[in-house]
Parts: structure tokens; C-alpha cells; sequence
């Protein structure tokens, strides 16, 4: 099976060859620094994405792996390739496209299909139960409790296996190890991987909850937009013409703003006007009919304020006529007054 793998690549890359080259691009994307958005980064993305799709596609025409074998009956030179979902799955979630669900799901889809195959090959017994709080019924404490303790285990197992693959990566770079200690280090790569999707998997369900939220969002929308036209255009009525109130008292003051005929003549004005009580009637004095065209001998009606400033100011021309003694007294008196002090001299504490 192993010559198989190598031979694949006579005319071409071997298999063992892209696998590195992606796997070592997973790697470096994983330490780097760079912000995830920067387009060095995305580039570095999609070629490890591109290698990795490669070389599962030439794992599936090998068929390298079978569901009836066990992990004992896997070569271990082959063992590496049982990573290459959960590699993608990672590449794909620091993938920045347009549509972020399609990818999320692919995520979840290579996570899915990782465990299967470890589950299948006896790697691991556990089972990821998605956390849909929509779906769950009745908080079961006992459920809670042993799923924090395999969280917990699992936790301190990855710890020890960090150390030990550290360990045992320097030492098969330096001077090389026998197949059992290759196999013991693809097996614990493989439980770290299995940790880790696990806590991904937990995330991407948040995530995808989520996005499909804001998606139903978007196209209730753009649904409820036509639909409402729809309804509407039916039950629409005719649009009738109207008059503002402030244009139409502005056209009965000032006019329509062109020459318009007389509504009713001078006579039933002056009625309408005592009608109304607008006018009294002992004041309606009758409009003489010109003697000439366009000339009106109009007599003006005084308002009764009018009529009373009037008869004041008369009152005092004719008291000032008669020399009213005590006024005319009281005003020299203040003329004086005023003589002989200068206004503001009182106002020491510039007051007032």
C-alpha cells in the first residue's frame, strides 16, 4: 500500500510530498502573527486549502483506508493521513470569503467526518452532542456533570500530549526513530486533533446559529417586500386631487393670482358683513352708484375704538383751550423740577 502511495507520484508530486507541503502551511498559518484578514495570510490560506483538497482526493483514489481495518492494520506512514479533515477544517475557518456560512458548515462537515473516522478505527469513543438550546428540554444536571468531567479529562490529556509529541517531534527531526515510536506519534497527534475538534465544534455551532439567524433575517425581507406590494396594489384606491388649507385661505386673501370676476357686489357685501355682526347696522351706510365709471363716494365706518381715542383727544384740547388751572400748575411745577436736577443725579449706587 505504501509503494502504492509512492508510486502515484512517478510522473508527478507523491502523495507523501503534498501532504508535507500543506500540513507545513496549516502549521505556519496557525503560529503566525499576521492579522487574519491581511492578504499575505488569506494567500498562504487558500494554497495550503488547495495542497490539502489534493492529497485527499489522491487518499480516496488509493482508498488507503478501509472501514473494516483496524488502526493496527494501518501502515504508519499512513496514519498522518487520517488528519487531513481536521487540517482543512482549520484552513477553512481562517478562510475569509464573501458568504460565511458555506464555509463555516464545510468547517463543521470536515470536523464531522474526522471523528467518524477516528471513532471507526477505535482512536476515540466519544460522541460530539450538539448543543441546541432550541431543542433541549429540561436541564439534566447529571448530563451537565459527566459532560464538564470528559471536557475536564480531556483537557489534562491534551496538556500531557503536548509535551510528549514536542518531545518526540525534535527527536524524529534530529536523528530519526523506529516505526513503533512514528506510530506512537501520529496516535497522540491524533488524539490532539480529536480534543480540539471537539472545543471547535462547540464554537462553530454558536457561530452557525448565528449566521443562519441573520440569513433568515435577510430574506424575510426581501420576501415581505414583494408580498406587501402585492397586497397592496389590489386594495389601492384612485388618488384624488386635493387642496392644501394654507394654499387655498392664501388664494381666498390674495387672490387666484390672476383678473377674476366679482362674487357679489358692494350692496350684498355690506349685508353680508351685518349678517354676520361683523358691521353694526345702525353704522351700514348705503354705497351711492357712481356718477362716473370707476368712481365711489365711500363713506368709511369708524370702529368704536376708534370712535373713543377720539373723543378723548378732544376732551383735552378742549381742557387745554379752557387753561385748566391745576394742570397747567403741575406741569410748570415738573418743568421746574426738571431745571434743576439733572437726570441720574439720584442714582449714587448706579442702581435702576
Amino acid at each position: 500500500m505504501i509503494t502504492m502511495a509512492e508510486e502515484n507520484g512517478a510522473d508527478g508530486p507523491k502523495l507523501s510530498e503534498i501532504f508535507e507541503r500543506g500540513w507545513k502551511i496549516q502549521r505556519n498559518v496557525e503560529k503566525s502573527d499576521e492579522p487574519t484578514g491581511s492578504q499575505k495570510l488569506q494567500d498562504q490560506v487558500k494554497s495550503g486549502m488547495g495542497l490539502l483538497d489534493q492529497a485527499a482526493h489522491m487518499v480516496r483514489e488509493l482508498q488507503l483506508f478501509s472501514e473494516n481495518e483496524e488502526l493496527q492494520e494501518v501502515a504508519t506512514c499512513n496514519i498522518r493521513y487520517l488528519l487531513l479533515p481536521a487540517l482543512m477544517s482549520d484552513l477553512t475557518m481562517r478562510h475569509m470569503g464573501e458568504d460565511r456560512l458555506p464555509l463555516v458548515q464545510k468547517a463543521k462537515d470536515y470536523l464531522t467526518e474526522f471523528l467518524k473516522v477516528c471513532r471507526a478505527y477505535g482512536v476515540t469513543s466519544e460522541e460530539y452532542q450538539s448543543g441546541d438550546s432550541s431543542k433541549a428540554g429540561p436541564t439534566d444536571m447529571a448530563a451537565m456533570s459527566r459532560q464538564r468531567e470528559a471536557t475536564i479529562a480531556r483537557f489534562r490529556q491534551q496538556k500531557e500530549n503536548e509535551q510528549k509529541l514536542e518531545a518526540m517531534r525534535v527527536s524524529m527531526e534530529t536523528r530519526g526513530e523506529d516505526d513503533e515510536v512514528q506510530r506512537e506519534y501520529y496516535t497522540l497527534l491524533l488524539q490532539k486533533w480529536i480534543y480540539s475538534a471537539f472545543r471547535e465544534l462547540s464554537s462553530i455551532d454558536q457561530e452557525l446559529e448565528i449566521l443562519h439567524m441573520m440569513a433568515n433575517r435577510q430574506k424575510g425581507k426581501q420576501d415581505s417586500q414583494p408580498q406587501q406590494q402585492k397586497k397592496a396594489e389590489p386594495h389601492r384606491k384612485p388618488l384624488k386631487p386635493f387642496i392644501l388649507t394654507r394654499d387655498k385661505l392664501q388664494a381666498q386673501v390674495f387672490g387666484a393670482g390672476y383678473p377674476s370676476i366679482p362674487t357679489m357686489s358692494m350692496d350684498e357685501y355690506f349685508e353680508k358683513e351685518v349678517r354676520e355682526g361683523k358691521i353694526p347696522a345702525e353704522a351700514l351706510n348705503r354705497v351711492p352708484e357712481p356718477t362716473e365709471p370707476g368712481s365711489y363716494n365711500v363713506r368709511r365706518v369708524v370702529p368704536d375704538e376708534a370712535a373713543e381715542a377720539e373723543r378723548k383727544q378732544e376732551e383735552e384740547d378742549e381742557k387745554e383751550e379752557r387753561d385748566d388751572e391745576e394742570r397747567l400748575r403741575k406741569q410748570r411745577d415738573f418743568d421746574d423740577f426738571k431745571d434743576d436736577h439733572r437726570r441720574g443725579w439720584g442714582n449714587r449706587q448706579n442702581m435702576g
